[in-house]
């Protein structure tokens, strides 16, 4: 698959946000729980998710590692935080983007095409990679029909 990288301005967004421990074997099992916490959080607050679902991943990891997992649910306004959920702004600012169609165990590829173009194009990661689950299970049962955007915060120029 070929992916298509572009600069982009990523908005300031509020996000209720939940850090978990896991193994690259265990990350799928992982983001549904987490993000299943994260959304009955947010409606057992009185509130709704206002953006799409996100993952990152703070550290380095290879397959068959442990590794910590960021999820973060966009909100509007503040909530109280609860138990191992915290609310959280990611900053806005430059990134490079593209979209991964198809299963979540190829995604690899569009990682490697946003890390090539930041290399091409002289720019400075600004923090950890984020998946966008922009279309997956809980809308489309065929993996070939999930939608991720991968995105990459930039340091300003």
């Amino acid at each position: 698959m070929t992916y298509a990288v572009e600069l982009t301005e990523l908005d300031s967004i509020d996000t209720a946000h939940l850090r978990r421990h896991t193994t690259t074997a265990d990350i799928g099992e992982c983001v549904g729980m987490g993000l299943d916490a994260l959304y009955t959080f947010v409606s057992e607050a009185g509130a709704a998710p206002n953006g799409p679902p996100q993952a990152a991943y703070p550290g380095d990891f290879q397959p068959g590692e442990e590794l910590d997992l960021d999820l973060y649910l966009p909100i509007a306004g503040g909530l109280p935080p609860q138990h191992d959920i915290d609310v959280v702004t990611l900053a806005g600012g430059p990134a490079a983007r593209t979209s991964h169609h198809g299963p979540y165990d190829e995604i690899g590829a569009a990682y490697e095409a946003v890390y090539e173009w930041v290399r091409e194009n002289g720019r400075q990661p600004a923090g950890a990679p984020r998946e966008l689950y922009l279309r997956g299970p809980d809308s489309t049962p065929d993996p070939a029909d999930y939608v991720t955007d991968v995105v990459l915060p930039l340091r300003n120029e």
